[in-house]
């Protein structure tokens, strides 16, 4: 069992090769038999290159340990609004998931940026939201530059939300985090509204 947002330690290998890497859950807690991860290729994660370089296949035994976490949805009541950067989308899909399983907010909104055009893995699952839900918004954003992007997104955000009345989650890479958290509180979020996970 775990609440949306939380992460686990994945642990695996085959040939006398272990490996393990720290994930956040992407899954809805609506659907705890089955545990999605978002994994990027990343040279300095032992796991993911024995993932991509197809060590590691389909029926190979994972060892899931967690979860651990409280990157969680705080029961305010405020409209909630989502930033992820990259695969920072993973929590936050979790999180997103989970509000409209139990109908808990009246306005939400997702912010992604991605570092690279091809980024946005799971646009189509973000469109459907913004068709399906009246009081959800949906914005795709693109900058290498994970900081410069957090700075802009902040400002996307300042002008088409409501901000000083939201509680904000925020997911993605330290440079992403650090950058936009002092951004939204300039635009007039109170800090302790602001929810941070760093990737």
């Amino acid at each position: 069992r775990f609440l949306a947002g939380q992460t686990v330690t994945l642990i695996g290998g085959v040939g006398g090769r272990d490996a393990q890497g720290v994930y956040p859950i992407a899954s809805c807690t609506c659907d705890d038999r089955n545990l999605h991860f978002h994994v990027g290729r990343d040279d300095g994660d032992a796991l993911a290159q024995m993932l991509f370089d197809g060590v590691l296949k389909t029926g190979d035994a994972l060892t899931v340990w967690g979860p651990v976490g409280e990157f969680v949805l705080a029961d305010t009541g405020r409209p909630l609004a989502f930033v992820a950067c990259d695969t920072g989308f993973a929590p936050i899909k979790s999180l997103i998931e989970h509000a409209m399983a139990v109908d808990a907010v009246e306005s939400f909104s997702l912010d992604w940026l991605a570092t690279r055009s091809d980024g946005h893995y799971l646009a189509n699952q973000c469109r459907a939201w913004a068709a399906a839900f009246d009081h959800f918004r949906y914005a795709a954003h693109v900058d290498p530059d994970p900081a410069a992007g957090a700075r802009r997104v902040a400002e996307t955000m300042a002008v088409s939300l409501p901000l000083a009345g939201s509680d904000v989650y925020v997911a993605g890479p330290a440079s992403f985090v650090g950058a936009i958290a002092p951004a939204l509180q300039a635009a007039g979020v109170p800090a302790p509204q602001i929810f941070s996970l760093v990737l």
